[in-house]
């Protein structure tokens, strides 16, 4: 794989930083219509639960989507188009701790404690498991993963496995109504 000197530069860290900053603080400057999205189908679950996993404080209910949307679909599609959004919502906080980290350069860095824990032989096991519990604390995981440089790769296939997991049950639960 080619690597460009322009995305190990600070510039391009610095970007990736107030991008994703911007999404996850989005929602106390920006109203979005959910009536909106509901009438995407499919692609406004995932839509929606883009939004849910990216933004951070005030939680959007990504989940209840993915109920809802098991009531009008096969909640196979609903659970896989869910998973897929929300994990790469979860993406975001990845991405703004990793750009944390690499804007500072430091050999220090204040998260660095955390950097133990997600090079841990149960970490695997751990992220799978909260990502399946729906909190609006898993933000925080997705953004100490990435200062602790946790492969962003197996970071979203775990993430997946546990949503995918967790929105088979909630589109399944909502197929009965």
């Amino acid at each position: 794989m080619i690597k460009h000197k322009f995305f190990e530069s600070r510039t391009f860290h610095a970007i990736i930083f107030i991008v994703t900053a911007i999404l996850i603080f989005s929602p106390l400057f920006i109203q979005l219509d959910f009536t909106k999205i509901r009438t995407l189908g499919l692609f406004g679950i995932a839509l929606l639960n883009f939004i849910s996993s990216s933004t951070m404080f005030i939680p959007t209910p990504g989940f209840i989507a993915t109920g809802i949307g098991g009531t009008l679909f096969n909640p196979l599609l609903v659970a896989l188009y869910s998973s897929v959004g929300s994990t790469l919502g979860e993406g975001v906080g990845y991405l703004f701790g990793y750009s944390s980290k690499r804007l500072t350069k430091s050999q220090r860095h204040f998260l660095d404690i955390f950097n133990k824990l997600f090079h841990h032989k149960h970490t695997q096991i751990i992220i799978v498991i909260f990502s399946f519990i729906p909190n609006p604390f898993f933000d925080i995981i997705g953004i100490l993963a990435g200062s602790s440089l946790f492969p962003l790769k197996r970071f979203l296939i775990l993430v997946f496995i546990g949503r995918f997991a967790r929105d088979i049950i909630i589109a399944s639960i909502g197929n009965l109504f």
